[in-house]
């Protein structure tokens, strides 16, 4: 690892909303909160309703609007003279899962569904399979030069973040998870972190592999097998790995988060690229490779907006 890599908390997000809790989509204490701040899911809460939204239907409209037009303008406020935070970050993403791109519970490519006869069926509602949603609604990155900024950033007595900046993640998020990683680019195509459609692939190293040993394998022969497609040259913007470098003894170590051994960042132009990547052999192979040192991969798909960028 060198000393020139951004270090990044990635925050995994999953969207406050008022259906029945369950697993890992159980509200964290105290967020998805109600008018009055209170977490809808505690047990001494009576009032249940939203604040994001009252009407169920749109709580997903609720979520990605406040996400990105209220929370993320917040983060880039200076707020006042005694905001020393906000000037310490680097960069700050946000990736909103988008619910018809490709993801490993639905991957292209798509094929009509048929009857018995071999023809499409006249009653397709009977036929609908049960939607699988994946764990995270999406990502967010924020990059910091060294640790040292991105630990006065994340301090919470007094300061921007702890009294301004967490009440309001309770509005919009029910759960989350994060650690702390170190960003690797493996493939810069593009303009920088600007591309519109990015695939996120959350890994989680094999059964009785170290995180160093699966750093090694995962930043060394895999980073070189994404390399050297020619389906990728052509059509991946940019990849970037995202090393966890989080520690238990670490102030902000989150387990949740700790599960995700690295993300793998693959940026792209448009969808149609991103659907004909996953869809061909560049994927298949990279899968495969995948299989014998995180076996467990899961990914989804979303929309980029790069709420600032301070390292061009």
């Amino acid at each position: 690892m060198t000393n020139e890599a951004l270090l990044v908390l990635n925050a995994f997000v999953i969207r406050g909303d008022s259906s029945p809790p369950a697993g890992d989509r159980r509200a964290r204490p105290g967020y998805n909160v109600n008018r009055a701040g209170q977490g809808i899911e505690d047990e001494t809460t009576t009032d249940r309703t939203l604040a994001l939204s009252g009407a169920p239907q749109f709580e997903w409209e609720a979520f990605d609007q406040y996400w990105r037009k209220i929370h993320g303008p917040k983060i880039l406020f200076p707020d006042g003279p005694t905001d020393q935070q906000t000037p310490l970050l680097a960069y700050y993403l946000q990736q909103h899962r988008i619910p018809a791109g490709p993801c490993s519970e639905f991957a292209p490519p798509y094929v009509a569904p048929l009857g018995e006869d071999g023809l499409l069926p006249s009653n397709p509602a009977a036929g609908c399979a049960p939607y699988q949603r994946p764990v995270f609604d999406g990502l967010a990155q924020l990059g910091y030069r060294t640790r040292a900024d991105l630990e006065s950033f994340f301090q919470v007595k007094g300061t921007k973040y702890g009294e301004k900046i967490m009440p309001d993640e309770a509005v919009f998020i029910r759960g989350f998870g994060f650690h702390v990683a170190e960003e690797h680019v493996v493939m810069q195509n593009g303009d920088r972190r600007r591309d519109a459609i990015i695939l996120l692939k959350l890994h989680q190293r094999a059964a009785g592999m170290s995180r160093e040993s699966f750093r090694g394998r995962w930043m060394a022969q895999h980073a070189a097998l994404v390399r050297a497609h020619p389906l990728a040259k052509l059509l991946v913007r940019r990849y970037a790995q995202l090393v966890n470098v989080s520690q238990p003894e670490d102030r902000l170590y989150d387990p949740v988060g700790d599960r995700y051994d690295g993300v793998g960042v693959y940026a792209f132009a448009n969808m149609n690229d991103c659907e004909d990547f996953i869809a061909g052999e560049a994927h298949a192979s990279i899968v495969e490779d995948e299989r014998s040192f995180a076996p467990q991969t899961a990914f989804f798909t979303a929309l980029n907006y790069v709420i600032c960028d301070r390292t061009g």
